[in-house]
C-alpha cells in the first residue's frame, strides 16, 4: 500500500514538474520575442544610433584583439 501511494506521489510530482517546464519555457520564449522586437522597432525608429553603436563595438573588439596580437608577438 505504502509503495502505490508513493508511486502515485511520485507520478503527481512528476506532470507538476513538466507542466512547470511548459509554463517556463513559455514565458522565456514570450521574453525573447519582446526584447527582440523592441530591439527591432527601436533600431528602425534610430538607424543613426543603431550604426553608430555597431561601428563603435566592432572598433572596440578590434582595438582589443589588436591589442591581444600586439603582446603576443612582443
Amino acid at each position: 500500500m505504502a509503495e502505490t501511494v508513493g508511486t502515485v506521489e511520485a507520478g503527481e510530482l512528476s506532470r507538476k514538474v513538466d507542466a512547470l517546464k511548459r509554463d517556463i519555457a513559455d514565458v522565456a520564449s514570450m521574453a525573447k520575442n519582446k526584447v527582440v522586437g523592441g530591439t527591432t522597432d527601436w533600431a528602425k525608429e534610430n538607424p543613426a544610433a543603431a550604426i553608430g553603436i555597431v561601428a563603435g563595438a566592432a572598433a572596440a573588439i578590434g582595438f582589443a584583439l589588436g591589442i591581444l596580437v600586439g603582446r603576443s608577438r612582443s
